[in-house]
């Protein structure tokens, strides 16, 4: 297989697995809630079994390994042998985050050799009961005797040959369960036809078809772990057992490119006597080589396969590592593709319009009526494109469902390991936002749930002496808010003492904290290295956090954070974020003979100063706004040539937050949308620039990142 074609298939399994870990986090929360609950305990199992079907097929063993062996502990529970209590549930939790880990190394390039599992897989094994490991995987060997078919089903085609198959201990104790609840035992042989130019994914779909529907003791040559050439699979051999033929023939026949399936029912004796055991064992031809049967008896084939499935285990990482897998896809909802597609042909049509219309001119068609023709043309086309540029922007949009469906198991992880029993509501979760900012956003509000639930929420007893219920409540939100999303997240706890923070930032030195306000003391919050907590601890302490939610939020993610808290009743913040980092309504402004952009969500109105309104010295001037005093800049001030005198000026009204500040420009231009573009490094040193735009005459448009009123301000 290509290196091409390996990146494609991988990134094509991150996708996919990295969705079914998700669910499985998620459906793991809700069966923790309601264990008794035997659909969700079938909805656990099926996702833990196609992430060890999706991981074998990729050849990742120890991730196939991991989820076989939770798959193992919740058919203990299907079947009712096994009661989901707090020790089981604990051990398929760490499961899950193993398997999220693996899968976060795999796409940075990783390998999941490189996670040891003997904790996990060993915690998994107690959880049966059993308090030992599952038996070895068996030889790949196969015998030839055993398990002779009683006859053919009808239905089938029968004129391929069956490999020889031998059992291991763990496989006989399958057969005799299955034995025991009076299912049937069937021996598949699928043939994949021979122009077919890769066999193993079509015999691996039908296998995957069967394990749906049954279940599945043995598959010769194997389909999980060490995998053999492609043209090996152009014959596979399936052991079985299922208690309904006709879905195991349904199952076996829904893939293309078979082209000869024998279905045969076998005698379960045939492969459980002495008779069957000791059988001697013959290769499959194409499949192992005669060396690993020198010595012709079943002991030294049978040390030989083990011999073989150690080394595989025992395989470097080194040889299992590839290139990070970037994430080049995402999901879109088909109903915005039809929508965009509805809008290329009326621009196909228009274009053809057009078109006509220039054959028009040049037959000497009149003038002014060709021209009104063009106009309705253009005013059609701007629809058009405006309609086109509106969908793609769906297309980016995601519900932040994908984010808040990790708190549940983030507030549970904590609450537990706090002591402090935390109830989470969430509301909002199908409100869309662009996918590069929902990608930004996961580690400020993880980062806010931390601090809600260690700095926030008190523990039981302090709860029930303040009258409160001693179970604590946190509250995460979104909203759209005209071009805005709105998130709040709020808990019930204690409050921030806005005294402590004066006392903590006098102590740090803050200039003027003695006066501030209680707002100035809020903000002071998401300074670096700034806590009010005395004890550190491995959940907060330490004064990183609340900084990196500001970073985030106001520089990355050109939104703005919001604290308000009330002593004994608890705290909210509030992130306002741009709907798209992509697209934005700007105000063009001039400043000597270069253009600049300031976003409309960062503009609170325009004004004209009259320079005998302007107090101060150059540099720390300030002017009244609505009977509140507020700072005057000006571009050229800003960007090193000074501010131009005259006796007016034109200046927009800036905010920021609760800041505000006039902006002195040389020329009010106009409203319009811009597309940002990345801005170099060395043309923002000072880090003044949101990003870059280009106009249609080619000029180039610096956004300006309205930031700066807040570090020049505070």
């Amino acid at each position: 297989m290509s290196g091409i074609e390996e990146t494609r298939l991988r990134r094509a399994f991150l996708e996919e697995s990295e969705e079914l870990s998700q669910k499985l986090g998620e459906s793991l929360m809700a069966l923790e809630a309601d264990r008794a609950n035997a659909l969700l305990v079938n909805e656990v199992f099926r996702l833990t079994h196609s992430l060890k079907s999706e991981s074998a097929l990729m050849g990742f063993g120890t991730l196939s390994e991991l989820a076989h062996r939770m798959e193992d502990v919740l058919g203990c529970a299907r079947d009712g042998s096994l009661s989901l209590g707090k020790p089981v549930m604990d051990s398929l939790f760490a499961g899950a985050d193993l398997i999220a880990e693996m899968m976060a190394a795999i796409a940075k390039g990783g390998s999941d050799a490189d996670f040891k599992t003997g904790d996990v897989l060993q915690g998994l094994s107690e959880a049966r009961g059993n308090g030992h490991d599952r038996p070895p995987a068996p030889s790949h060997a196969a015998p030839a005797q055993g398990g002779q078919p009683n006859e053919a089903l009808p239905g089938i085609t029968a004129t391929v040959e069956a490999a020889p198959i031998t059992l291991g201990a763990f496989e006989k104790l399958q057969l005799a369960e299955a034995r025991d609840r009076g299912e049937d035992l069937l021996r598949l042989t699928v043939s994949v036809d021979e122009g077919e130019p890769m066999k193993f994914p079509r015999a691996y779909l039908v296998f995957s078809n069967l394990e749906a529907v049954s279940n599945v003791v043995k598959v010769v040559p194997p389909m999980e772990g060490e995998t053999a050439e492609d043209s090996v699979y152009g014959r596979t051999t399936i052991l079985l057992t299922s208690g309904s033929e006709e879905e195991v023939r349904r199952a076996a026949s829904r893939v293309d490119q078979i082209a000869e399936v024998k279905v045969e029912r076998c005698r379960f004796e045939a492969f459980l006597s002495a008779a069957a055991v000791d059988a001697f064992i013959v290769p499959v031809p194409g499949l192992w080589t005669a060396g690993a049967f020198a010595g012709g008896g079943p002991e030294t084939a049978t040390t030989s396969a083990g011999q073989d499935e150690q080394a595989r285990r025992s395989e470097s990482p080194e040889a299992r590592r590839t290139g990070p897998v970037e994430k080049t896809s995402i999901r879109v909802d088909t109903r915005k593709l039809d929508d965009l597609w509805s809008l290329i042909a009326e621009l196909v049509l228009h274009k053809s319009h057009i078109a006509r219309l220039s054959e028009d001119i040049g037959r000497g068609k009149d003038v002014h009526t060709v021209r009104e023709e063009l106009v309705e043309s253009f005013d059609s086309l701007d629809k058009i494109s405006s309609g086109m540029q509106q969908t793609m922007m769906d297309t980016r949009m995601i519900p932040i469902s994908v984010i808040f469906s990790k708190f549940p198991r983030l507030v549970r992880d904590l609450s537990r390991k706090l002591g402090k029993p935390v109830d989470l509501l969430l509301s909002g979760e199908d409100t869309e936002i662009d996918r590069s900012i929902v990608e930004a956003l996961s580690d400020p509000l993880t980062h806010i749930i931390r601090n809600s639930l260690d700095h926030g929420i008190e523990f039981p007893e302090e709860r029930v002496r303040r009258g409160k219920n001693e179970k604590g409540r946190v509250s995460v939100t979104a909203r759209r808010q005209g071009g805005t999303i709105v998130i709040e997240l709020e808990d019930d706890g204690r409050g921030i003492d806005a005294e402590s923070i004066r006392r903590k930032a006098v102590g740090m030195g803050v200039s003027g904290a003695e006066s501030f306000t209680e707002a100035q003391l809020l903000d002071l919050v998401f300074l670096p290295g700034f806590s009010t907590k005395e004890v550190v601890t491995d959940v907060s302490g330490r004064g990183v956090g609340m900084d990196v939610v500001a970073t985030r939020i106001r520089g990355d993610l050109k939104g703005d954070v919001v604290l308000r808290t009330e002593p004994n009743r608890g705290t909210r913040v509030t992130l306002l974020l741009p709907l798209t980092l992509t697209i934005v309504n700007a105000l063009l402004v001039r400043g000597d003979v270069q253009l600049y952009a300031l976003p409309l969500t960062d503009v609170d109105s325009t004004a004209k100063l009259v320079s005998a309104e302007i107090r101060g010295e150059e540099g720390h001037e300030s002017a009244l706004w609505m009977e509140e005093e507020i700072p005057v800049y000006s571009l050229g001030a800003l960007f090193g040539s000074g501010r131009r005198r005259t006796d007016e000026y034109f200046a927009a009204v800036l905010r920021h937050g609760d800041r505000k500040a006039y902006l002195v420009v040389d020329e009010l231009i106009e409203e319009r949308e811009v597309v940002i573009k990345p801005v170099d490094d060395l043309l923002n040193s000072q880090k003044m620039f949101s990003g870059v735009s280009v106009l249609e005459n080619g000029k180039l448009v610096f956004i300006l990142d309205t930031s700066f009123i807040r570090r020049e301000h505070f």
